[in-house]
This record gives C-alpha cells, sequence and structure tokens, in this order.
C-alpha cells in the first residue's frame, strides 16, 4: 500500500494542489513557511485521522475559506482506493470507495504510518503524555479493539472522576469495573509493544550511532495489572478530595535508557536525538511487519534530527524502507534517486 496521489483545496496554505508521489523517496524542499511541514500534515491526516500539529480541523482550512477537501489515491496490489476527507467547521466528512462515513476514525490502519518530527524530542525528555501519545497512535493503527478500550476507559474514568467530584459513591462502582476491565487489555497490549520494541531498538541504534552506544527502552505501567479495580476502590477517599483519578492508563510511561542511563538527565542532546530516530524506526520495522505491506514513514526536517555522521547513517537506511516523504529547506545529499518537489508559497513543483 502506498499513496499515488493527493490533491488538496483550501488546505493551510494550499489553495489548490494537485501531487503525483513516487511509491518509494520523496523530497519535499523550499525554503521555511512555504508548505513543507504542511503537505506531510495533510499525508498524516490521510494516514490517521488527525493532525499532528493542530488540536481542532478548523486550524486546517485555509484563511478566509470555508471548508477544506482532501482527495488520496492509495494503490494496494494494483488496486486503487480512494478516499475524500473534508470539513466545513461544523461537519467532518470521509468517504471511501464510496461509502460515507461521519468520523474519521476508520482511516487508521488503511494506510499504515509513521511519522518523525523535531516534536519528537519530547520522547526522550518530555512529558509522559508525548510517550502515551506514541503508543495510543501506533497500537490504533495495527488493533481496532485497542481504540474500544481506550475509549471506553476514558468513558467510563470521565464518569467516575464526576462521581468523585461530587462525593457520591451511589454507581461510582460500575464505573470502576469498567474501567478496570479496559485497564487491563490496554496495560496487556502497552506491555507486549514495548517487549516487541527492544529489539530492534537496540540493533538500529547500533547502526545509527556506530555500534558505540546501547539502547534500552522500559515501560512504567501506574497501576498492576491485577488488582487494579481494588486500587481504584481503596483510592475512593484520597481522590475525592482531588476529584481526579490518579492512577490507570492515562497515568502510564515508558523511559529510554542509553548505556543502562535515562535519556531524560544523562544523555546528551546527539544522543537523545539517536535514541528518538531508533525509535521511530523501530515503530515503522513493527508496524510493517504487522501490516505484511511496507508502513509509510514521513520525516519532517530532515537535517534537524541527527549530527552529520548519524544523518549519514539514517539517509542510507532510507534507501531500503517503502514509501518515504522527507521535508528538507535545501536537498539533502545522499537521497538522488529520490523523486524531488519544489514547495513555494502553498504551490508544489514537480523537479
Amino acid at each position: 500500500m502506498h499513496l499515488k496521489s493527493l490533491y488538496l483545496r483550501n488546505f493551510r496554505n494550499y489553495a489548490e494542489a494537485e501531487i503525483h508521489f513516487s511509491p518509494k523517496l520523496n523530497v519535499l524542499h523550499g525554503e521555511n513557511a512555504q508548505g513543507k511541514t504542511n503537505l506531510l500534515e495533510a499525508i498524516y491526516l490521510v494516514a490517521t485521522g488527525r493532525s499532528f500539529r493542530a488540536q481542532q480541523l478548523q486550524e486546517l482550512i485555509r484563511e478566509g475559506q470555508p471548508f477544506f477537501f482532501i482527495e488520496a489515491i492509495l494503490l494496494k496490489e494494483e488496486i486503487e482506493h480512494k478516499l475524500q476527507i473534508s470539513f466545513d467547521g461544523e461537519t467532518k466528512k470521509l468517504v471511501l470507495d464510496g461509502n460515507a462515513y461521519g468520523t474519521l476514525q476508520h482511516l487508521l490502519g488503511l494506510l499504515p504510518s509513521v511519522l518523525y518530527t523535531p516534536s519528537d524530542a519530547e520522547l526522550a525528555d518530555g512529558s509522559p503524555m508525548a510517550r502515551r501519545r506514541f503508543l495510543n497512535l501506533h497500537l490504533a493503527q495495527r488493533d481496532p479493539l485497542y481504540i474500544h478500550h481506550l475509549s471506553r476507559f476514558w468513558r467510563a474514568m470521565k464518569q467516575r472522576n464526576t462521581l468523585l467530584r461530587q462525593k457520591k459513591g451511589d454507581g461510582i462502582e460500575c464505573w470502576e469495573v469498567e474501567m478496570a476491565s479496559s485497564a487491563a487489555y490496554l496495560l496487556q497490549t502497552r506491555q507486549a509493544l514495548i517487549t516487541e520494541l527492544k529489539a530492534p531498538l537496540e540493533q538500529i541504534s547500533q547502526r545509527l550511532s556506530s555500534t558505540r552506544e546501547t539502547h534500552e527502552i522500559r515501560f512504567q505501567p501506574s497501576y498492576p495489572l491485577e488488582g487494579y479495580l481494588a486500587q481504584l476502590q481503596r483510592n475512593r477517599g484520597r481522590e475525592q478530595h482531588l476529584g481526579l483519578t490518579l492512577t490507570g492508563p492515562h497515568r502510564d510511561d515508558f523511559s529510554l535508557l542509553i548505556n543502562s542511563k535515562q535519556t531524560r538527565g544523562f544523555a546528551s542532546e546527539g544522543q537523545k536525538k539517536t535514541a528518538v530516530a531508533s525509535l521511530r524506526l523501530s515503530e515503522w520495522e513493527l508496524l510493517t511487519k504487522t501490516a505484511e505491506v511496507p508502513a509509510v514513514l514521513g520525516i519532517d526536517d530532515l537535517g534537524l534530527h541527527l549530527d552529520e555522521m548519524r544523518s549519514a547513517l539514517l539517509t542510507t537506511a532510507l534507501a531500503s524502507l517503502g514509501q518515504v516523504f522527507v521535508t528538507a529547506p535545501h536537498l539533502p545529499s545522499g537521497l538522488s534517486d529520490a523523486k524531488r518537489f519544489r514547495v513555494t508559497s502553498g504551490k508544489v513543483l514537480d523537479e
């Protein structure tokens, strides 16, 4: 499966654009603030149903326009699939192979995708929220049941928190039972993913660091696999004063380690970047294995991620992957086989 073409109308700074991509390496280059990342954002929206920068779809509508529209042609085993996404400020709509949906959730897993951006530095030393988002987006693309349990847990926790704030005990137990049921699935699935990531993370980080470093990943759940329901019941009194639930999947975390030391507080900036690049490439490897087709890889601003030596090693690795989209202010060296596009003022020109 790969993205064959993309049509944009009133999306970010694009009034209208149509782009036909290579099934392998694609380089989008041009000066800053011309629309390179906006194009990558549109591709990610097609793959996941969400933006990696905006909280609301409203932010994606071109200034002064009433809507945005995206049409993408995907190719899988020589069969084309057409999808259309539109949003008019109130109603979002997805049409996939002629079938209409009122939610973009149906996109998850259709075009398996991994995105590596400068903000991924948070995976090494940022807030736990960024790392939970990493787990959620990866698992949502490969396991529809994960999305079900994640939504179910949040819905039940919202009801529990309301009752905690109201200092009411009646009815709270049924929500705790629902939370515990879904939390067990989420914990098991997240633990399994962290275990799967360990081997490729070690292997890829060895290549990117020229075998100078060893990398590890460790899961840090906030609750036990067995006994979470009892923990919720024990914590009711204390949590009533706070009006919120203190433990659960919404508080899970994981840590990256280099030479047995956590990246937070010990690693250099170069080491952190290597750890994050290794994590993203490991994610790509797992997603590709699960989907049984090469996942799409997007890298926003290639030159910002690694030093010269590690960047050269990453560039070499890109040639062996599936469809790749790279943005950069200038044409990166070592990507001579790529299809090149120059992006300027919301226009995309083939080179």
